[in-house]
């Protein structure tokens, strides 16, 4: 199934806000999430896939400037999980860089279980595993995801 991946409006931030909710537990809390959205939405840095009801079903959140790209934020409400969502969303972003560019991300630690479709989800479209990063608020290990189109 064809996932449309559109620009984040700012009708879709309670939307979000649900999303948010359902994925703190394991991303850890998120103070101010609603200021951050609105600044990426206006920067055009906000991306999604709604549901047949206009909900936010998954989105995502770029930083940096090309030819360093950064995912700095995905999630997919729990409902909407397992059906190439998150791919869409990320080839969204793969398809916007240039032959010479970068993207990263900062996943799960292969340790955290409820991570591991994030990081199957990277390495199948061609993330490569780098080096550990600080955990997460929560308490969490991550670890550093790149894709260099070199």
């Amino acid at each position: 199934m064809e996932h449309p991946v559109a620009a984040g409006a700012l009708a879709d931030l309670p939307s979000w806000l649900e999303i948010v909710r359902e994925v703190e537990p394991l991303f850890g809390p998120m103070a101010m999430f609603d200021v951050t959205l609105k600044t990426k939405i206006a920067q055009g840095d906000a991306l999604c896939v709604r549901d047949a009801d206009g909900r936010v079903a998954g989105g995502l959140l770029v930083g940096g400037e090309l030819p360093d790209l950064w995912i700095r934020w995905l999630a997919v409400r729990r409902a909407a999980r397992g059906r190439g969502i998150g791919a869409a969303l990320v080839t969204e972003v793969i398809r916007r860089l240039g032959t010479e560019d970068t993207l990263s991300l900062t996943t799960f630690g292969a340790d955290n279980s409820a991570g591991m479709p994030a990081r199957r989800l990277y390495a199948r479209l061609g993330f490569l595993p780098g080096e550990m990063q600080p955990r997460g608020p929560e308490g969490g290990t991550r670890q550093l995801f790149r894709l260099v189109r070199k």
